[in-house]
């Protein structure tokens, strides 16, 4: 009896012990960190908040919306961060203009909770429009930031 309540004691703290950390959804696939007309950089990150700026070097307009995920590294392989809550994004299309600079922020916590120390990256994905009757080339951007 005593050797049972020692198993489960065991599996109860390898369990809480797992919580602690970042949940995969499973690896990532390759992102593309940069373009010749298209950056995002982050200017302002905490465990909670995060601010990018959006740099449209082009002679074309991009769309992008509200959706984001975050990604954790671990052991050198990218994987999909699980949301703690409910994501939900207003949906509401921006467009950036050509040659020119946005910023867009959101709250991290809202979605995942305060981030743990960790090496991660924003995935946002974007759309450039090159002619009136352009369905646009779709494109997915990541920026890496640290915790701690």
């Amino acid at each position: 009896m005593k050797k049972l309540l020692a198993i489960i004691f065991a599996a109860i703290l390898l369990l809480s012990g797992c919580g602690a950390g970042n949940v995969s959804l499973g690896r990532s696939e390759e992102i593309i960190t940069d373009t010749d007309i298209l950056k995002i950089k982050i200017t302002d990150v905490s465990s909670s908040e995060i601010a990018l700026e959006i740099v449209n070097e082009s002679k074309c307009e991009i769309g992008y919306e509200e959706y984001y995920s975050i990604e954790f590294s671990e052991n050198g392989e990218w994987h999909k961060l699980k949301p703690k809550y409910e994501a939900s994004f207003i949906e509401v299309a921006y467009i950036l203009e050509k040659e020119s600079t946005s910023t867009w922020g959101d709250s991290i916590s809202r979605i995942y909770g305060e981030l743990p120390q960790g090496e991660y990256r924003i995935i946002k994905h974007f759309t450039i429009y090159g002619s009136e009757n352009d369905q646009g080339e779709k494109c997915t951007l990541a920026a890496r930031f640290k915790i701690g």
